[in-house]
């Protein structure tokens, strides 16, 4: 192991391996030390996961991602924006390459070495890593609190996402600068009925029951059933040969364990499912946020009026790369062009110029919550404002393989 932190825990009990973040006064979110922790500790392969395990060479067949709680429920807030902030203002006296890069202007073309180019390329990496393992060596994520921004990230590629009565689940990055990320522009988009492009410009809260009417979450456990289900999964993922001779290693152990705990809810009744029909006309398979815009407007309904006053708060720049990165993700194909995507997006908005700095001042800094978008309507955020979000860094860019 290079990296220790004690913002994570791990460990292996029997079969499975329980990754437990551990920094619940952030509210468990993600800085580049947690990042580069998992990336050191994730193995990519079941092969790879038997060659890596503790003293008690247990092959793992099974890894649990969890939290830990103090006070407000957490499993992970996002990642640590306003380090970032800090980072592309110069503010970070302990990081000089970071300081002197603000002076000259070097934030947000992907240059090692800078925090503003490394915490997004080395979390992308984590999150390719984690859809890229083996589908026999399952992730189950236990969402007992708050999900957002990179929480989404570490635990949406995996297999399995539990929702407790806790959950909530939100990618606010909209109104605060900067855009859906960490895989977001590969899953969104692909959510029926424009659910998608909703939740990414939105930043809707969403529950359990929305969470699995989207299909984002797979099962719905009680939290206090939790610590006795990942029990539960250890007993069940004990190795060994099968009556017939088969390596048990090649079986799924934890699908009938997580069937066993989970409970119905009643998905016609969630806030996604009321309102699919207002969803699909203003937001499925739209271009411009100009479309979608004028849609509601038309319709005048409680709901259309309560979403323009959301929009409406949002950094305008914001909404359209956004809603271009959720088309151009549609037509990728794999995850991983999307994070090369993300990757050039989240570097442009690293630049000194960018909303991301307002609107990070105006919620975590000042937290006076009144950014100034600049431009501050959507009218005046051309085509050529866009584009660049999306032009290749050249031999800075992600290159995930």
């Amino acid at each position: 192991m290079r990296f220790t932190t004690n913002k994570i825990i791990q460990s292996q009990v029997g079969n499975v391996s329980i990754i437990q973040l551990n920094n619940p006064a952030a509210l468990n979110a993600l800085d580049i030390d947690m990042v580069r922790f998992l990336n050191d500790c994730l193995p990519t392969t079941a092969a790879a996961a038997a060659a890596t395990t503790s003293s008690s060479d247990r092959p793992i067949r099974a890894t649990v991602v969890t939290s830990t709680h103090d006070g407000r429920r957490a499993f992970c807030a996002g990642g640590d924006m306003k380090r970032l902030y800090l980072a592309g203002r110069g503010l970070l006296p302990s990081s000089p390459a970071d300081v002197e890069a603000f002076h000259n202007g070097q934030h947000g073309h992907g240059i090692p070495g800078l925090e503003t180019a490394d915490f997004f390329r080395e979390e992308y990496q984590m999150n390719y890593t984690l859809a890229s393992r083996s589908r026999h060596v399952p992730q189950i994520s236990l969402w007992d609190g708050i999900v957002m921004g990179g929480g989404v990230g570490v635990s949406i590629h995996g297999k399995y996402r539990v929702a407790t009565e806790h959950t909530v689940f939100a990618m606010p990055e909209t109104n605060i600068g900067f855009f859906p990320d960490v895989g977001s522009t590969y899953v969104l988009p692909r959510l029926r009925g424009g659910i998608g492009n909703y939740i990414a410009l939105t930043g809707t809260r969403l529950y359990a029951n929305d969470l699995l009417y989207a299909g984002l979450a797979t099962h719905h456990i009680p939290s206090k059933y939790l610590k006795e289900l990942v029990n539960s999964i250890v007993q069940a993922c004990c190795c060994g040969k099968s009556d017939d001779g088969d390596d048990e290693f090649e079986q799924d152990c934890v699908a009938p364990v997580l069937m066993q705990y989970h409970e119905e809810l009643d998905l016609n009744q969630s806030f996604l499912s009321k309102h699919r029909d207002q969803i699909e006309e203003a937001f499925h398979e739209k271009i411009r946020v100009e479309d979608i815009v004028r849609t509601l407007e038309q319709s005048q309904t409680e709901f259309a009026i309560s979403t323009l006053e959301t929009l409406n708060k949002m950094s305008p720049t914001s909404l359209k790369i956004t809603l271009e990165s959720m088309n151009r993700g549609r037509e990728m194909k794999d995850l991983g062009a999307c994070l090369e995507m993300e990757y050039r997006m989240g570097q442009v908005a690293m630049r000194s110029q960018s909303d991301f700095y307002e609107g990070i001042r105006a919620l975590l800094v000042d937290k006076d919550k009144q950014p100034k978008w600049n431009p501050a309507n959507l009218s005046n955020v051309t085509e050529e404002m866009v584009e660049p979000y999306f032009q290749s860094l050249g031999d800075k860019d992600l290159v995930l393989e």
